[in-house]
């Protein structure tokens, strides 16, 4: 069990690490639909502006055991370094923190994660979708969408959530054998849900309201229902641009030095 904690914990912690436009926009194409999203939430030339950012959430996953509560912090420097730890804070007798306490390190030439209770490894040996879920290469993940083929990006027909009418805008992510559906509000054009297959079936992930940070719009959390659990998450402080360096990043994981290219 403490392992499928551990995956959903992943997951919940990789979906954190995300204004209205008065221009013209095309709402006829996923692609249109998905930029006009990212500019909703700040434009995408300020996004592509951001070169580092940090996260700090609690993750509260319910178990039969009782609750379990986890500390996450995380640090992109964009494009290629970042460090995430996740560290739990409270939890019943029978699951110990080892199981669910973790380090995910990366530079441009390297990356290992501890934790998990699987010890050290290297990200090249871990399974496609755990290494995807912390390679952060764009501040937001949906700017990384933007780089797929056409084909891999869908307008499905227009549908409802929670009241709002939303577009459907599915994602096939073609390295992990995944796709992910974005319902967007069609007022907003924030993303209000999105669905995906996990390893224990179709999880639902539920954004919270959205906060102004340096004029760029996150989630201030979310709520992620899987057949097994529900795992929710509050966002506690986004910090965009504090100017950390690969050798700090270096010195938070424990590594001994920073590996960067020639």
């Amino acid at each position: 069990m403490t392992r499928k904690l551990f995956i959903v914990a992943v997951a919940v912690a990789a979906t954190c690490m995300c204004t209205l436009s008065s221009l013209a926009q095309d709402l006829s194409t996923a692609r249109g639909v998905l930029e006009a999203h990212i500019e909703a939430t700040g434009g995408m030339d300020a996004w592509k502006a951001v070169e580092d950012l940090h996260i700090d959430a609690s993750i509260e996953v319910g178990t039969p055991m009782g609750d379990i509560v986890i500390g996450l912090k995380s640090w992109s420097i964009f494009p290629g370094y970042g460090y995430t730890q996740m560290s739990m804070t409270s939890g019943p007798d029978g699951i110990p923190p080892e199981a669910v306490n973790m380090k995910v390190y990366y530079t441009p030439l390297e990356g290992w994660m501890e934790g998990g209770g699987q010890g050290r490894q290297d990200l090249d040996n871990v399974s496609p979708q755990m290494r995807q879920q912390f390679l952060q290469t764009s501040p937001k993940t949906e700017l990384n969408y933007l780089a797929f083929n056409d084909s891999l990006l869908v307008l499905q027909s227009d549908s409802t959530f929670d009241g709002h009418d939303v577009y459907v805008v599915s994602v096939t992510m073609v390295e992990v054998g995944s796709t992910v559906d974005l319902m967007i509000d069609k007022e907003s054009l924030l993303i209000l849900a999105q669905e995906a297959e996990g390893p224990m079936g179709t999880i639902t992930t539920v954004l919270r309201e959205y906060m102004e940070v340096s004029g760029l719009m996150f989630a201030s959390g979310q709520t992620a229902e899987s057949p097994q659990q529900t795992v929710s998450m509050t966002v506690n402080k986004v910090e965009v641009d504090s100017g950390i360096t690969p050798a700090q990043l270096a010195i938070k994981s424990g590594a001994r030095a920073v590996v960067t290219p020639e």
